[in-house]
């Protein structure tokens, strides 16, 4: 009987190219299965999300959408904000980039550009006191126009009430804008004093300096 000839180089590389091959598709498929997942989880909260076609609601999830599918799902919002805000920048910063990396998505190049903590923190910044203007209407109905009124007396009845609707709702923006953990506030009085230091503190709201270096580019 015949033996089978030993196996040769061009057969073990025949193999390992065919495990390769096995290893690229199963990636696919949890990529796949993860896409789809993600797509049935929208499908079911269209549904549920305010407003319908041609809403504000449903054309910002559109502009979402669209940031996700260029490689902004793992941006951070307020440093998005402020790099926004400031064009010239992110032009430079991310040409710079791109003459590297010519066919690396808007997203990615981005990342790249906003990994120096420098730049992260001041675009942070800048995201953080934009948003704060936007909303800060809230503030000004519950807080300032409330000390007109001449009611904030230490001792006032009012501070031992439960906090209002209007003011856990304002607590809840400042904490999102802030990052900041739910403080719990049991009373009306302590939810007002709070209010009113993390709403009207300069430190918070402060616009970034420009450094040096870059002043030359704005």
């Amino acid at each position: 009987m015949e033996q089978e000839p030993p196996p040769t180089d061009a057969l073990f590389e025949m193999l390992d190219h065919l495990q390769e091959l096995d290893t690229a598709l199963a990636s696919d498929v949890v990529i796949a299965e993860e896409e789809l997942s993600e797509l049935q989880r929208q499908a079911r909260a269209a549904p549920h999300r305010r407003g319908g076609p041609g809403s504000r609601d449903a054309q910002k999830y559109r502009l979402g959408s669209s940031l996700w599918l260029y490689g902004f799902e793992h941006f951070d919002p307020q440093e998005l904000t402020g790099i926004l805000a400031h064009p010239i920048l992110l032009l430079l910063w991310v040409g710079e980039i791109a003459l590297r990396a010519p066919k690396a998505p808007l997203g990615e190049l981005l990342d790249e550009a906003l990994s120096d903590p420098a730049r992260a923190s001041f675009c942070k910044q800048w995201g953080r006191v934009i948003e704060w203007r936007y909303r800060k209407e809230l503030y000004n109905e519950e807080i300032r126009s409330f000390e007109r009124s001449g009611k904030t007396g230490a001792n006032a009845c009012w501070r031992k009430e439960k906090p209002s609707k209007k003011q856990e709702a304002l607590i809840s923006t400042l904490c999102d804008v802030l990052e900041l953990a739910d403080p719990c506030l049991k009373t009306k009085g302590d939810a007002y004093e709070w209010i009113r230091e993390h709403g009207g503190n300069p430190s918070f709201w402060e616009e970034p300096p420009l450094p040096p270096e870059w002043e030359i580019f704005l």
